[in-house]
């Protein structure tokens, strides 16, 4: 082989190496600015299995952030409007307790008005929707568990027609909030939610409904007032007095029955919140698991790139020796 020969065939190896290490370099550079391995199974030795296993973990934590996300905000919800149905209600008991001349008719408008107005707010609150769901429906949410307020006490005006007494008022009241035929045959929802699964092995309940014995028992006191308002007992101010009193005592006393209620409502936040945060905990040691099998060293990265550069300079200048190239020919 002559000389011209002997060095064509040299720059050729030589531009073939020149080419491994070009892609060297763009392999090591990529890794340098993914921060990943650029070859997957090289970095797991060829076995996905625990690749595969942490990215299914991954996905399922991932599935209960989400879950643990709505049951947090339904919650939240619920404690919202709980918590205006009590304001409402202790509000409206504490002015009818204090007897401010409740005897007098211009009195007893004036707190009767606001009673109306209190029942109006503890209704649209038990209606309230969250992400077009209603929170206190159940599982048929995607309707308002009530009618408005006008249509629920037009249905007790009609239970209480014929009835001339505070007492027998009282009764009526009390008969068809808590009958099948009265209250319940209004409620559009459907039954309690079921637990919801916000980690792995563990679920929180949230059956709260506009059913709920709490909230029954609340707006049976703030419905009397309303329906005074609406002219109850009409021409009776001494029943009518008493029934506003005896109104009164039932909202103070359906307090405790609401305060059990957030409580309880307390307890499934704060068990989503632990939930939420041994989830985040599992995720993080997971994910640096996962970055352990598949994370490109950056020192190590750097270094390689470096050492990639310095011998694809020297073997230019090999090249350029042997073939006379010039640099931009070259790359």
């Amino acid at each position: 082989m002559d000389r011209i020969a002997a060095n064509a065939f040299l720059t050729a190896g030589l531009f073939r190496q020149g080419a491994t290490l070009r892609a060297e370099v763009t392999r090591v550079s990529m890794e340098m600015t993914t921060g990943k391995k650029a070859d997957t199974g090289a970095a797991v030795g060829g076995d996905f299995s625990a690749l595969a296993a942490m990215d299914h973990a991954l996905a399922r934590i991932g599935g209960y952030g989400a879950i643990t996300t709505e049951a947090g905000l339904l919650a939240e919800a619920m404690q919202t409007a709980l918590g205006v149905i009590s304001t409402a209600a202790e509000d409206l008991s504490g002015n009818l307790l204090r007897n401010l001349g409740l005897s007098t008719p211009e009195n007893l408008t004036a707190v009767t008005l606001e009673g109306r107005q209190k029942f109006e707010a503890a209704i649209a609150a038990l209606n309230t929707r969250l992400a077009d769901q209603s929170v206190f429906a159940g599982v048929v949410s995607e309707t308002a568990p009530l009618p408005d307020a006008d249509t629920i006490l037009a249905s007790l005006e009609t239970a209480l027609t014929g009835v001339t007494t505070a007492a027998g008022a009282q009764t009526a009241i009390n008969d068809w909030f808590d009958g099948a035929t009265g209250y319940a045959a209004l409620y559009q929802g459907g039954a309690a939610r079921a637990a919801l699964p916000v980690a792995p092995g563990d679920s929180v309940d949230l059956p709260v409904t506009a059913l709920d014995p709490a909230l029954r028992d609340t707006l049976k006191g703030l419905a009397t007032v309303a329906l005074l308002d609406r002219g109850l007992l009409a021409g009776q101010a001494d029943a009518r007095a008493g029934l506003a009193q005896a109104a009164g005592v039932s909202l103070a006393s359906s307090g405790t029955a609401r305060a059990t209620l957030a409580a309880r409502i307390g307890t499934a936040q704060a068990d989503i919140a632990d939930a939420r945060a041994r989830n985040e905990a599992e995720k993080t040691a997971l994910g640096l698991a996962r970055n352990g099998l598949v994370e490109a060293d950056p020192y190590e990265a750097a270094t390689r790139l470096e050492d990639l550069q310095s011998r694809l300079e020297s073997l230019y200048l090999l090249t350029s020796r042997l073939s006379k190239l010039k640099l931009t020919d070259y790359l």
